[in-house]
């Protein structure tokens, strides 16, 4: 079945159809978990979360006044439950000292050399990834993942789009500290 639109499930909802927003969840359930799960790094707390947000997002529909995109609505309330949620945990960042990805030998599978280096690559971002702060990795995220511009980010988190880009900056330039601290661990490693 072809979807129709977020407009015309939500009108569906509205109209009393409650099941309708099954194939809302369905549509968005991947990238709201997504979401969650790079701000909490936590797998089972960013299906908690992204759940507890599709929850929000039903009891708010009616106070959706659809300015913006039901995606962009919803991304919002899986950014603000996220962020919530990691501020009350106060454990912040994942501790990852001894984390093997650089020392990974992706070769040993049966996997292409092409293939092996490219899963090494992403196991290396992830990791910088988790050094990060929640909210650069939430900005991360929406931009490079989920491919939404700054002004898309700036009406889902509340931040200047000017802060946005100076945040953007600071957790790149951070995520290539961890990296180039990987490489070197690399190369001492394999001397």
């Amino acid at each position: 079945m072809d979807y129709k639109g977020d407009k015309h499930y939500i009108d569906l909802v509205l109209a009393g159809n409650t099941n309708a927003f099954s194939f809302i969840v369905d549509r968005h359930k991947d990238k709201a978990y997504n979401l969650a799960f790079r701000i909490c790094a936590n797998r089972e707390e960013a299906e908690e979360i992204a759940q507890d947000s599709f929850l929000k997002a039903f009891r708010s529909l009616k106070g959706f006044k659809m300015k913006s995109s039901f995606a962009t609505w919803l991304y919002r309330i899986v950014y603000n439950s996220a962020i919530s949620h990691v501020r009350i945990r106060k454990r912040g960042i994942l501790f990852i000292e001894d984390f093997p990805a650089d020392f990974i030998d992706f070769t040993g599978s049966n996997i292409s050399e092409e293939e092996s280096e490219k899963e090494f690559v992403n196991s290396i971002i992830n990791f910088a990834l988790q050094k990060i702060s929640s909210e650069e990795r939430s900005l991360i995220s929406l931009y490079y993942y989920e491919e939404l511009n700054i002004e898309e980010i700036s009406e889902i988190t509340g931040m200047s789009k000017s802060n946005i880009k100076v945040k953007l900056f600071r957790a790149r330039q951070r995520m290539l500290e961890e990296i180039e601290k990987v490489e070197k661990k690399k190369l001492i490693y394999h001397e």
